[in-house]
């Protein structure tokens, strides 16, 4: 009798045992900080957008720790330019984009940059994010260029999607009415969209923003796995 408990009691404990192991793990309510897998053929285009980074004019005195201007990709046209917070904002864009493009055309991808204005492709992959800041709150903005905007560090965003099966977006909004669209609102990652995160200097020389362009690239092609039904070109 006494073996017959024994074994009864064994029984219930392994059958416990399973029951947790087989116990779905809750979901992690951050955001994830990889890239989704991409099921592609290597005739399939990857789309790469321009990154959202806003640019505000911001007066600050003379002669300040923030006036001094410290050599970089975004200071080397002319006095004038480098005092426009907008065109220091472009060129930084357009040197990551054209660098992610260049990449993934040379790691044998078909790659090509997608800007506003261009009509948005219902097939491929797709290459987007946002430049990002905290404030002292810890809520994030977008990221600011322009003199006396802040911390001089921004993070860059980045997703994965696939235009055939469009995902939510990557961030909403926080704030209502026309203070969405002003330069550095306060916006919500999306938590169930995957991404990568890459920190920057909003002042960063050329070298280093291509040198991020490559990291992207990087993570990017990891992530871009051929279809198991459909033998890579």
């Amino acid at each position: 009798m006494k073996l017959m408990r024994r074994l009864s009691a064994l029984s219930l404990l392994l059958v416990s045992l399973n029951v947790v192991a087989q116990a779905p793990l809750a979901q992690s309510s951050a955001a994830p900080q990889t890239l989704p897998t991409f099921t592609f053929t290597k005739d399939m285009t990857v789309y790469v957008s321009d990154f959202e980074l806003d640019a505000q004019n911001v007066q600050v005195d003379k002669g300040s720790v923030i006036d001094q201007v410290r050599p970089g990709i975004l200071e080397r046209p002319s006095k004038k330019e480098q005092r426009d917070p907008e065109a220091q904002a472009k060129k930084l864009v357009d040197t990551m984009s054209k660098s992610i493009v260049s990449d993934l055309q040379k790691a044998g991808y078909k790659a090509q940059r997608l800007t506003d204005d261009d009509p948005k492709p219902t097939a491929g992959a797709w290459v987007h994010g946002v430049f990002t800041q905290v404030d002292e709150g810890s809520r994030i903005h977008r990221a600011v260029i322009g003199f006396g905007s802040g911390k001089t560090t921004m993070e860059l965003v980045v997703t994965l999607s696939d235009l055939a099966s469009p995902k939510k977006p990557l961030y909403e909004s926080s704030e209502e009415g026309a203070s969405k669209k002003k330069p550095g609102a306060v916006i919500t990652l999306n938590p169930y969209v995957a991404a990568a995160k890459f920190v920057m200097e909003k002042n960063a020389p050329e070298k280093t923003v291509k040198s991020t362009a490559s990291a992207i690239t990087k993570e990017i092609v990891q992530h871009l796995q051929p279809s198991p039904s459909l033998p890579a070109m």
